[in-house]
């Protein structure tokens, strides 16, 4: 009974056109710099509060229904040098939400490792990154343009009270590179 309910339902969703949903791609990769504060110092010592600057390289793949209107969710990477006294990398995930067409909000959580310039020890890194800007969707290809503003907190998983906080703006490397080219 439940095989032959199930083969006419199929059939109905068949005559009907039904289609399964489809998750549609774009992908973004941007160049960051910003400054910010931080609480750093090596094991041991006593931490002091520090200016810092950065510079970051983000890259998203975005999954969702085609269109400004949709949330869309996908993996992150995050590569940046603190003062370059750091190297480092995070890997995640990122979330759209549509705000007003074109001008979404990105939320991006991401654990990763930053290999530190001594004193300072190395050690694995949490990052949370809010975004809003420029970001609109391009129905002609699989990249998506963007130009940002953010807002990006760090945090040394092996001892908390090492912290960053920083804000900048990211401008899109396709724009930056590619399209002058």
């Amino acid at each position: 009974m439940r095989t032959r309910a199930l083969a006419a339902l199929t059939f109905a969703a068949v005559l009907l056109g039904a289609t399964p949903a489809q998750a549609d791609v774009q992908w973004s990769a941007r160049y960051g710099f910003g400054f910010g504060a931080g609480q750093w110092g090596d094991e041991g010592a006593q931490l002091g509060r520090t200016f810092l600057w950065e510079n970051v390289l983000r890259v998203e793949a975005l999954f969702g229904a085609p269109g400004d209107e949709h949330v869309r969710i996908g993996p992150a990477l995050d590569l940046r040098t603190a003062r370059f006294d750091t190297a480092e990398a995070a890997g995640g995930v990122s979330l759209l939400l549509p705000v007003f067409r074109g001008y979404p909000i990105v939320l991006t959580a991401a654990a990763g490792y930053a290999k530190r310039r001594d004193p300072m020890p190395d050690g694995p890194i949490f990052v949370g990154t809010f975004a809003w800007g420029y970001r609109s969707y391009d129905f002609h290809g699989a990249y998506g343009l963007g130009l940002q503003v953010f807002v990006t907190s760090r945090v040394a998983l092996d001892d908390p009270a090492r912290w960053e906080i920083t804000a900048g703006i990211e401008i899109d490397l396709e724009a930056m590179i590619a399209i002058p080219g």
